[in-house]
C-alpha cells in the first residue's frame, strides 16, 4: 500500500492539471473582453476564431498583436455582420490575417461565437466580440480546458474553415 500512495498521488496530480475547471464570465462589465485579451497574449501557436459580430477595437488588436508574434491566426466571420460599417473584418484582413467569410444556409447566418488558443483553451458563450457585448448587453462566457469538448470546437471550425474556402 506504501507503494501505491505515491503513484496514486502522481495520477491525481496530473489528472488535476489536465481537468482545469471551468470558468464562467458574464457581461455587462463582467471582464469577458480582458479574459479574451489575456488568452490572445498568451497564445504562443494558434488562435482559431468564429465569431458573428466583431466591432471591438480592442480584440482585433489583440488578435493582430498575436499574429505579428508568430501566432497562427484565423478568423471565420459572418458576411453580413462583417460588411457592417462598425465591422472590425475589413481592418483584420488589411493586417493580414488569415480570414473567411461563412454565410450560413439560404436565409441563415453564421451565429458562432468561440475561439480556441492553442488547441487547448476554449472560450464561447453568447458573447459577440463588440462594444455593447461588454458595456450594455447581458451575455456570457464559458472558458473550458476539456479536451475531448475543445476537439469537438477545434474539429467544427476544421469544417467550417473549408467550407468558407470553397
Amino acid at each position: 500500500m506504501k507503494k501505491l500512495l505515491p503513484l496514486l498521488s502522481i495520477l491525481l496530480s496530473t489528472f488535476t492539471i489536465a481537468t482545469a475547471q471551468p470558468q464562467a464570465l458574464f457581461s455587462p462589465h463582467g471582464g469577458i473582453r480582458d479574459r479574451i485579451i489575456k488568452a490572445c497574449n498568451l497564445s504562443k501557436t494558434s488562435i482559431d476564431v468564429a465569431i458573428f459580430d466583431f466591432t471591438s477595437g480592442d480584440l482585433a488588436d489583440a488578435l493582430v498583436r498575436a499574429k505579428d508574434r508568430g501566432t497562427a491566426l484565423r478568423v471565420i466571420a459572418d458576411p453580413k455582420r462583417g460588411a457592417d460599417k462598425h465591422s472590425e473584418t475589413p481592418f483584420l484582413q488589411k493586417k493580414g490575417v488569415n480570414l473567411r467569410l461563412l454565410p450560413g444556409k439560404g436565409r441563415g447566418i453564421m451565429h458562432n461565437k468561440f475561439a480556441i488558443f492553442d488547441g487547448k483553451l476554449l472560450l464561447t458563450g453568447s458573447y459577440n466580440w463588440t462594444e455593447s457585448a461588454e458595456e450594455y448587453n447581458w451575455e456570457n462566457v464559458i472558458i473550458l480546458e476539456d479536451t475531448a469538448v475543445v476537439r469537438a470546437y477545434r474539429d467544427e471550425f476544421e469544417k467550417m474553415w473549408k467550407k468558407a474556402g470553397e
